[in-house]
C-alpha cells in the first residue's frame, strides 16, 4: 500500500531510540474546525510529536469538526476522527488511519461520546474545557426525539424553562431567576436573542424559540459567562449551534412524525438538503420544517374543547464559502411562523389542564434572523466576526377580566371616570354609574402586538497554536428597539374573541431602545502546561430610552400618568478568575470566582413613586470548585461542581396594589448555593447511560416588604421557581438484529423538584410547583437508510404545575400530557 508519511520524530521518541509511540501524556492541541482531514492530521502529528501513517485518498473529501485542550494524543486522534469513518490503530509504533468497520449503520460505542465545544469561545472538547458545561450532539437529541425547547430541557439537567404566557417562556440556571434583562442568555451560534421590553420591562421573559431541527449540538453553560457573553448571562448560557453547508459531500434527509395526545393528532416534517456548489470550495444548505402540536386544554368558562392547539412552520438556508483552507465563510437565513390557539395553562383550583379563563389567549410569532459569520487563520491567530440582525414581530392576548372586576367598586375609579375633583367622593348612585361602565367593558382582554429588531456586531481575535499562552480580545456592539401597542379590549362573553367595534378601554404604547458595548478579553497563562491561570473582564456600557404615550387613558386601572420619556446609561466591569490543575490525563480540577452583570432601568407603570420608577442594576459573585474526570479507559465520565453565588440588588417583579400593572424592583441580597453531578457511562458497545442530579439552596437574605409592591420575600424565603433538587437519567440500548439492520431502545427519565411560585408560601397567590417525574420511551429500526421510530412521551402522566403565574387570574403550567406517536426518516 501506497502510505505517505507525515510526523516528527523528537524529544522521547528519538531518544527511545525506535519508532514506539511515547508514554502517553497530556498535550495541547489546537486543530480549528472545517479543516481538510489531511491538514488536520498533519497539525496533530506536529503537536503530538508522533507519527502517523494514512494513505491520501482515504482522507479525501474529508473534514474535522475541530480540537482544542490539552489532552491524550490517543484520545485527541480519535475525536479528530469522529464522524469521519475512519479508525486508526498502532502499526510499528506509529497511528496507522484506516476504515471503520461499515457492517452497521451505527459504529457502536465503547466509551463515552465525547463532544467538541465553544464554550470558551474557541472549540474545545467538553471533558477538558474548565467549567460546568453539559453539551448534547445532534445525534443524541435526535435519539432522544427532542424536537423543541420544552424537550430539551429535559435532557439539560439545571436548566429551568418556566412559563410567561401562551408561547413565551423564561429560562433560568442556578437559582438565578428574575425579572428584567435575562438572566440565562440564549445564543444561535454567535447570535445572542431576546425578548422584547413589553410594557414590564421584562426583555428574558421571553425568547424567539426555533424549533430544534438540524441541530449540530446543544451547550449549557452552568454559572456566570460575563466575561465572554455578556450582561444576560448572569445564571449562564444555552447555546444552540446549527449545522453548517457540508462542502464536501452532498446529502438529503426528510422525516415524517404522527402524534397524539387526548384524542387529537399532531405531527410533523423536515426536508434537509445539503449540496456542495464547489467542490470544497462553495455549499448551500437547506432546512425546512413544519410541525403541529395537539391540544389538551379545555376551556370549560366558554365551553371549547382541546383549545389550544399549536402550529409552526419554518426555514432556513446557508451558504458556505472557503476560499482559501485558512479561511471560512458562513452565511444563514432563518424565517419561523408560529401559532398557538390559547393559553396551555389550566386555572387554579380547576380540574388539571382546564382553564376558566373569560377569553381566548392566543399567540402569533414570526421571526426573522440574518447571520454572516467569517473564520480566518492568519500568523498564529485566529478573526472571527459575526454581524446579524434579527426581527421578532408577535401578538400575544391576555385575559383583563380578572383587573376589570377588582375595579368595580372602586371609589377612586369612579371619580375618575366622572372626572370629580380629587376632595369629592362618589355618592352610591354615581358609584352605580361607573360599575355599570366597567361591567359594559367586562370581559377584557389585553391586545399586545409587539416588534422587535436587533442588530448584533461582534469581532474577537485569538491565538491559535498551543503554547504557554493563549489568549482571546473581543469587541462587541448591540441596537435593540420594540414597541408595544397595549390596548384593553372588550371580549365576547360567547366567544372569548376581542370586540374591536366597541374601542378600546384604554390603550398605551411604549417604545424602548437599547444599545450596548462591551470590550472584552481572556488570557490563559500555562495553556500548554498542567497547571494554568485564566483572566478574564468584560467592560460594557449601556444606554436605555423609553417613551410612553397614552393614546386612550384607561380610568378604571389609571393610566393617566403613562406619558413620559426617560433616559438611563450604565457602565462597568466584569471579572473572572480561573485555575485549574490536570491531576492526571483523565482528571481536571478547577476552580474559579465569576462576576455577573445586568443593567438597571426605568419602570413603564403609570403613577408608581418616585422611589420605584427607577431600578438599579444587579450583580453577583460566583465562587466554584470542579472536577472533571473518566476512568476505565473513557468508560465511565464523572463530572461534579459545587458553588455559592452571593446576589446583590437583585430584581423581581412586583405587583401594584390594585394588581393591575407588574413592575421591577430590587430586593437587595440573596445566596445561592449548589451542587452539580454527571455521570455517563458505558457497559459495553450495546448499553450505554447517564445519571445527573443538580441541588440548589437558593434564599433571600434581607426582608423585602414594601407598602408599594406586592409579591416580594423576607428573608430565609426560598426563591420561587428554584427547585432544591432534579434529576435527570437515560440508557441506551444497540443491537445488531442482522446485516445493515439495527435496533436502538432508549429511555429518558427526568425529577423536577419542589419549589414555589411565590417567596410567601402563606400567600393565597403561591402554588406548590414540580415534584414529580418525566419518562419518556423510544424504540428504532435504524438501516443504512432507513430510521422507524415509536415513542411515548410523559409515559405517567405526570399533571402537577410546573410553574404558576401571580395576579388576579393565576395560571398553573404543567407537563404536556402523555403523547405517543411514529416517526420515519430517509436519508437519500
Amino acid at each position: 500500500m501506497n502510505f505517505v508519511r507525515f510526523g516528527i520524530l523528537v524529544g522521547a521518541l528519538a531518544m527511545s531510540g525506535g519508532p514506539a509511540l511515547a508514554a502517553e501524556g497530556a498535550h495541547a492541541f489546537s486543530i480549528p474546525a472545517g479543516l481538510p482531514l489531511d491538514r488536520a492530521l498533519t497539525a496533530f502529528s506536529a503537536q503530538s510529536d508522533r507519527d502517523i501513517l494514512f494513505s491520501p485518498d482515504l482522507v479525501a473529501g474529508r473534514r474535522t469538526s475541530g480540537l482544542s485542550g490539552r489532552m491524550s494524543p490517543d484520545i485527541a486522534l480519535r475525536e479528530l476522527l469522529r464522524g469521519s469513518g475512519l479508525t486508526w490503530r498502532q502499526f510499528q509504533g506509529r497511528y496507522l488511519i484506516e476504515g471503520a468497520p461499515t457492517h452497521s449503520p451505527v459504529e457502536p460505542i465503547a466509551e463515552v461520546e465525547s463532544v467538541v465545544v465553544t464554550a470558551s469561545r474557541r472549540p474545545t472538547l467538553d471533558q477538558v474545557t474548565p467549567m460546568s458545561v453539559r453539551a448534547l450532539s445532534g445525534d443524541e437529541l435526535a435519539r432522544a426525539g427532542a424536537a423543541d425547547f420544552s424537550d430539551a430541557a429535559m435532557l439539560l439537567p439545571g436548566l429551568t424553562q418556566t412559563s410567561t404566557g401562551t408561547g413565551r417562556n423564561r429560562f433560568s440556571l442556578r437559582g438565578v431567576y428574575g425579572s428584567g434583562e435575562a438572566t440565562t442568555a440564549l445564543y444561535y451560534d454567535d447570535v445572542p436573542v431576546t425578548g422584547p421590553s413589553g410594557t414590564t420591562a421584562d426583555p428574558g421573559g421571553s425568547s424567539p424559540e426555533l424549533l430544534l431541527v438540524d441541530v449540530e449540538r446543544l451547550e449549557l453553560l452552568r454559572g456566570p459567562q460575563g466575561t465572554l457573553y455578556g450582561a444576560s448571562a448572569m445564571g449562564g448560557a444555552l447555546k444552540v449551534i446549527f449545522k453548517r453547508p457540508n462542502l464536501a459531500q452532498a446529502s438529503e434527509t426528510a422525516l415524517a412524525e404522527l402524534n397524539t395526545n387526548s384524542g387529537e393528532w399532531g405531527g410533523g416534517q423536515s426536508l434537509v438538503i445539503n449540496q456542495p456548489l464547489i467542490a470544497d470550495k462553495l455549499g448551500v444548505r437547506l432546512t425546512a420544517y413544519r410541525r403541529t402540536e395537539p391540544a389538551y386544554v379545555d376551556n370549560d368558562r366558554l365551553s371549547v374543547r382541546n383549545a389550544n392547539a399549536g402550529r409552526v412552520w419554518g426555514a432556513r438556508l446557508g451558504l458556505g464559502l472557503e476560499p482559501t483552507e485558512d479561511l471560512q465563510v458562513n452565511l444563514s437565513a432563518s424565517y419561523q411562523d408560529a401559532h398557538d390557539d390559547d393559553t396551555s395553562g389550566g386555572s387554579l383550583g380547576a380540574r388539571p389542564n382546564v382553564s376558566l379563563n373569560y377569553v381566548r389567549m392566543p399567540f402569533e410569532s414570526r421571526l426573522k434572523l440574518f447571520d454572516s459569520a467569517l473564520s480566518w487563520r492568519i500568523a498564529g491567530m485566529r478573526l472571527s466576526a459575526n454581524a446579524a440582525a434579527y426581527a421578532w414581530d408577535s401578538l400575544r392576548r391576555i385575559d383583563y377580566t380578572g383587573t376589570l372586576l377588582a375595579e368595580r367598586d372602586s371609589p377612586d375609579g369612579c371619580k375618575r371616570y366622572l372626572d370629580l375633583p380629587a376632595a369629592v367622593a362618589c355618592t352610591g348612585q354615581q358609584l352605580g354609574v361607573y360599575s355599570a361602565y366597567v361591567d359594559s367593558r367586562a370581559p377584557g382582554l389585553l391586545n399586545q402586538p409587539i416588534n422587535l429588531s436587533a442588530q448584533v456586531q461582534e469581532v474577537r481575535l485569538q491565538s491559535d497554536d498551543p503554547g504557554f499562552l493563549a489568549w482571546t480580545l473581543g469587541v462587541f456592539h448591540e441596537i435593540r428597539k420594540d414597541r408595544i401597542d397595549s390596548q384593553v379590549v372588550v371580549g365576547d362573553d360567547l366567544t372569548g374573541e376581542p370586540d374591536f367595534e366597541q374601542g378600546y378601554t384604554g390603550r398605551r404604547i411604549v417604545d424602548s431602545r437599547l444599545s450596548h458595548r462591551a470590550v472584552y478579553g481572556e488570557v490563559t497563562l500555562g495553556a500548554d502546561r498542567d497547571t494554568s491561570l485564566t483572566l478574564g473582564a468584560r467592560r460594557f456600557e449601556y444606554d436605555k430610552a423609553t417613551i410612553g404615550h397614552a393614546a386612550v387613558v384607561n380610568v378604571i386601572s389609571n393610566t393617566s400618568e403613562a406619558n413620559f420619556a426617560t433616559t438611563t446609561g450604565e457602565d462597568g466591569w466584569s471579572i473572572k478568575i480561573l485555575g485549574n490543575r490536570r491531576l492526571s490525563p483523565t482528571a481536571l480540577l478547577y476552580a474559579q470566582a465569576s462576576q455577573g452583570f445586568r443593567p438597571g432601568g426605568i419602570n413603564t407603570v403609570p403613577g408608581l413613586p418616585p422611589n420605584l420608577a427607577a431600578y438599579g442594576p444587579d450583580s453577583l459573585w460566583n465562587y466554584e470548585l470542579g472536577l472533571k474526570s473518566s476512568w476505565f479507559n473513557n468508560r465511565v465520565v464523572f463530572n461534579a461542581a459545587v458553588y455559592q453565588i452571593d446576589w446583590q440588588d437583585m430584581q423581581y417583579s412586583a405587583s401594584s396594589t390594585n394588581g393591575a400593572f407588574a413592575f421591577i424592583t430590587n430586593l437587595g441580597e440573596a445566596r445561592i448555593r449548589g451542587l452539580e453531578a454527571d455521570t455517563s457511562f458505558v457497559v459495553n458497545s450495546m448499553v450505554r447511560g447517564g445519571v445527573s442530579l443538580t441541588l440548589t439552596d437558593a434564599v433571600l437574605t434581607r426582608d423585602q416588604a414594601s407598602a408599594e409592591g406586592a409579591g416580594l420575600g423576607s428573608a430565609g424565603d426560598r426563591i420561587p421557581a428554584a427547585p432544591r433538587a432534579s434529576a435527570e437519567g437515560w440508557l441506551e440500548y444497540r443491537r445488531d438484529l442482522r446485516e445493515g439492520l439495527q435496533l436502538l431502545l432508549r429511555a429518558d427519565g427526568a425529577y423536577v423538584g419542589r419549589s414555589h411560585s411565590a417567596f410567601d408560601r402563606r400567600s393565597a397567590n403561591d402554588v406548590a410547583l414540580g415534584d414529580y417525574w418525566l419518562f419518556n420511551a423510544r424504540g428504532s429500526l435504524r438501516t443504512r437508510r432507513w430510521t422507524l421510530s415509536a415513542f411515548v412521551e410523559n409515559l405517567s402522566d405526570a399533571d402537577r404545575p410546573s410553574f404558576a403565574t401571580t395576579g388576579r387570574q393565576i395560571q398553573a403550567f404543567a407537563p404536556r400530557p402523555r403523547q405517543v406517536g411514529l416517526s420515519v426518516a430517509y436519508d437519500f
